[in-house]
């Protein structure tokens, strides 16, 4: 084995050796608090995606007509 596999084997079961049990109790409100922030998040993703969607669209589309606005630029100068 080299060296480093060795030290990750050994930390991996050091590690295992030495664990102590927490007794920690999670409250399932707390669980239900958690979903209820995941879930609003996403759907305030959703809602401002949806708002700002034309936007978007029209934002990426004006990159494209610019680049090709500056080829076609580039391909009359060099005629």
């Amino acid at each position: 084995m080299n060296k480093k596999l060795s030290l990750v084997y050994f930390s991996f079961w050091a590690a295992m050796l030495m664990t102590v049990d927490a007794h920690a109790y999670v409250d399932p409100t707390t669980t239900a608090m958690l979903i209820q922030i995941i879930a609003g998040i996403a759907i305030s993703l959703g809602i401002a995606f949806g708002i700002f969607r034309q936007k978007i669209i029209m934002f990426f589309k004006n990159l494209k007509v610019k680049s090709l606005e500056k080829k076609i630029s580039k391909e009359k100068e060099k005629k």
